[in-house]
């Protein structure tokens, strides 16, 4: 098992995470709901990205232990 790059710290590793469920979310809106137009589909974006930010606000990920990141979110397994 090789270490990872030094550029996925847990940090990165969760914000990564969370940009693939945005994006997988909004793929499965737009197939389940084709009529949707990009406008709306880009509220629905942004709404999910406020939710995350309100959930996991930037500074406390900036500032929360790398471990503690890693356990909570099971980033090992990503």
């Amino acid at each position: 098992m090789t270490a990872p790059p030094m550029t996925d710290t847990p940090g990165r590793l969760l914000d990564r995470h969370c940009q693939e469920l945005v994006a997988d979310e909004l793929t499965r809106l737009a197939r389940r709901v084709p009529s949707l137009a990009e406008e709306h589909l880009g509220v629905v974006e942004t709404s999910l990205r406020q939710i995350i930010d309100r959930l996991l606000p930037v500074r406390r990920r900036a500032e929360a232990r790398p471990e503690t990141l890693t356990a909570l979110f099971d980033l090992e397994a990503s």
